[in-house]
């Protein structure tokens, strides 16, 4: 006898031999039991999840000589024709290839007439999402109010596409991917039966690869067994299916702790060398990513980690070295780059970069831990030794500008900010910095009172803070601009930033109190000096004396 793949041989024949579809065998056989036959079913699913076996089966069970019933003989002859395919009135049909209106009116013309040996007359469409919607509308009548003894199974892999017009003519059922645990048992079961030795790690190798695909999983299966003979190791497995063994993937975790980009690249070229699935890689690391963070989230990770392809001490070791937000910015980074690499003739390098991308991942800094670490710098400073009062800066003696001299604001302002020898500089000059600050942005204000200005001259404006926190804070390229732009605004000079970590002594500017009572005092002379004006005005024009 010819050789027959597994997935033929092994097709289940009856309901109880389905597997993982548990809600949908309950659903049939009772509709059985209770007489309450539908005439439209739409089978929805994956591939290899069983929709078409179970149109079959459904057949069966309606044209069994014994049935109408759940677990038909087998061994009749219209079960026996209906297996082989080749019963008159039981008709598969491919939608993808009779999608056209032509192909759907013959198919009802087909539906007037009787059966000829079997109880029902079935039609099985596969992959209906192909037809055309002008052959679904033709179906519609037909479908609605069918001939005595006519059924209908849709069978389709994208239900989306389904018009509800036919939907609502339906019953509906939605086929689930098959677990790596059910695949796995199956695969068990077909190779005692056909006595080849293989462990169950391999096993569950190829279950993992089928993702969810009973019948993709029994094609892979039949690929190792012709590679390896009777006799499968996981080593045979890894080689036929360019999987990455679990050895590779503790490497690589290790690698991506210490943040080794160049061996982690190197890594990568040895796998693709090797001729392994790089998109096979990728999944992979991700499985093993997840894995991590289990551990690092779970008090007990053995209930969601496998025990046959993990190892749960080297897990938790390497757990440690990770933060569970940082293994989920590396997961997301890895699930894009899948996508990326399904799309590209650069697998590879696309896979290279987003690798390089996960060593600069940094764990978040929570805004709890940020307002802490705030409300603790605000406490230390308030808590420091009383601040030495400036020494008041003898005023400049007024001096005759000469015809060369320029005049404007630069000369003015180079006046006010020359800085003597011994490095002090005009407080008022910084206090003015501190008042345009707190003008244009008084969040920043804050991270200027742990500060000790060292220097502000014409070139240069040198500060200097004693936490790392604050420095790191103030030292971006924005902040660095923004007070640049402030004491130019103040001074008229373009000077340059230099900041330093040091026991810095806050510089002391005026208190908020002394601030807001110069600036009505200000107010005050201004309002004044306007009122006298506008008095003086009224006099010149109408005459007459002020009267105290």
């Amino acid at each position: 006898m010819d050789f027959q793949v597994s997935a033929r041989k092994w097709r289940p024949q009856k309901f109880s031999e389905l597997v993982g579809q548990e809600h949908i065998v309950r659903t049939l056989s009772n509709s059985i039991e209770l007489n309450r036959i539908s005439h439209a079913f739409l089978f929805s699913g994956t591939r290899g999840v069983g929709k078409t076996t179970t149109a079959r089966i459904l057949a069966r069970v309606l044209n069994c000589e014994n049935g109408p019933t759940i677990d038909p003989c087998g061994t009749c002859s219209l079960c026996v024709e209906i297996t082989e395919g080749n019963c008159i009135d039981v008709q598969e049909i491919d939608g993808a290839s009779n999608n056209g209106v032509a192909e759907v009116r013959d198919l009802i013309d087909n539906v007037q007439y009787a059966t000829s040996s079997a109880r029902y007359k079935v039609y099985i469409i596969d992959e209906v999402h192909m037809l055309s919607k002008s052959a679904f509308n033709a179906l519609l009548k037909t479908l609605e109010e069918p001939p005595a003894k006519v059924i209908f199974i849709f069978a389709t892999t994208e239900l989306i596409k389904i018009p509800d017009t036919i939907l609502s003519r339906c019953q509906c059922f939605e086929f689930k991917p098959l677990s790596n645990a059910q695949i796995t048992k199956q695969l068990e079961l077909i190779c005692g039966q056909e006595k080849i030795q293989i462990d169950e790690k391999g096993l569950e190798e190829i279950s993992k690869i089928g993702a969810g695909s009973m019948r993709d999983a029994q094609s892979l299966l039949d690929q190792v067994i012709a590679y390896s003979g009777k006799k499968v190791d996981t080593d045979s497995v890894e080689a036929v299916l360019g999987i990455v063994g679990g050895t590779i993937l503790e490497l690589f975790a290790d690698r991506l702790i210490k943040r080794e980009p160049s061996e982690l690249i190197t890594l990568v070229q040895e796998v693709a060398n090797q001729g392994k699935n790089l998109s096979l890689f990728c999944r992979s690391v991700m499985e093993y990513l997840r894995n991590l963070l289990m551990v690092k989230i779970s008090r007990n990770p053995e209930i969601l980690l496998n025990a046959h392809t993990c190892n749960l001490e080297v897990l938790k070791k390497q757990a440690e070295g990770f933060h569970a937000d940082e293994l989920q910015q590396m997961f997301t980074i890895l699930s894009r780059a899948e996508v990326e690499m399904k799309r590209s003739t650069l697998a590879q390098m696309v896979f290279e970069m987003a690798i390089l991308r996960l060593t600069e991942t940094r764990s978040f800094k929570k805004i709890d831990d940020l307002i802490e670490k705030i409300n603790q710098i605000e406490g230390e400073v308030e808590q420091a030794q009383p601040v030495v009062q400036a020494q008041p800066v003898e005023q400049a003696q007024p001096v005759e500008s000469s015809p060369q001299s320029d005049s404007g604001a630069t000369s003015a302002n180079s006046q006010a900010i020359v800085q003597p020898e011994n490095g002090s500089f005009d407080p008022s000059i910084w206090a003015k910095v501190r008042q345009e600050v707190s003008r244009k942005r008084p969040a920043f204000e804050h991270y200027l009172d742990k500060c000790q200005v060292l220097a502000l001259n014409e070139k240069e404006i040198q500060i200097m803070f004693s936490d790392t926190f604050t420095l790191e804070m103030v030292e971006t390229q924005e902040n660095v601009q923004f007070i640049k732009d402030m004491v130019r605004s103040v001074t008229g000079h373009e000077v340059q930033v230099i900041l330093k970590l040091g026991e810095a002594q806050p510089t002391p500017v005026p208190s908020s109190s002394e601030q807001k009572k110069k600036t009505i005092n200000d107010d005050n002379q201004g309002r004044q000096k306007t009122e006298s004006e506008i008095i003086q005005d009224a006099l010149d024009i109408f005459g007459g004396t002020v009267v105290k």
